[in-house]
């Protein structure tokens, strides 16, 4: 084999590995953040509660779902639990209407520490790893996602939700009502 040969084959070669990885550069990530439009396009979807059950966000349909991820070590989020406790008071009752609100933290030691410090009746869940909030495409936190009864995402807050906004408010009347 000449040279020139073995020229054309290595530039062949590197021009072949530069393509796919340009290809696959183009290809977008799993989950870029506000691609989740319907909860069962991801497939499932498994959070925690303190005694370990599994509840599977992909499959919740039939009431307006509030996902609401947050962390201990989050100065807005930790800002922003006493206003959600109040809006879950408030909303609890409310046939139709659940609420998830997911820790990303480490451990439940963690989250119990916490919710000593700031009690709350909202339904704790817990996301090992972050893996389902990636999925979600969150970024930050605290980061809020309200969906329809037929798992389609309606609305994405990223950052702290105004949850005493009479706007806001209105948008879960309303979602109820319907």
């Amino acid at each position: 084999m000449t040279t020139r040969s073995l020229l054309t084959i290595t530039f062949a070669v590197a021009l072949a590995a530069a393509g796919t990885v340009w290809i696959k550069s183009l290809v977008p990530p799993d989950s870029p953040s506000g691609s989740l439009q319907f909860l069962s396009a991801a497939g499932e979807l498994p959070v925690y509660d303190e005694a370990g059950a599994k509840t599977d966000l992909a499959s919740q349909k039939g009431k307006i779902s509030i996902i609401h991820f947050w962390a201990t070590w989050c100065p807005p989020c930790v800002d922003e639990i006493p206003a959600l406790s109040r809006f879950w008071e408030t909303y609890q009752k409310k046939p139709g209407l659940s609420l998830y609100a997911i820790s990303v933290d480490k451990d439940w030691k963690t989250v119990d520490d916490f919710m000593k410090k700031h009690p709350s009746q909202i339904p704790l869940y817990r996301d090992p790893d972050a893996a389902v909030a990636r999925r979600f495409g969150t970024v930050q936190y605290p980061e809020t996602y309200v969906v329809n009864e037929k798992g389609r995402v309606l609305l994405r807050v990223p950052g702290a939700v105004n949850w005493s906004d009479p706007d806001f408010r209105s948008r879960i009347d309303q979602l109820l009502a319907s």
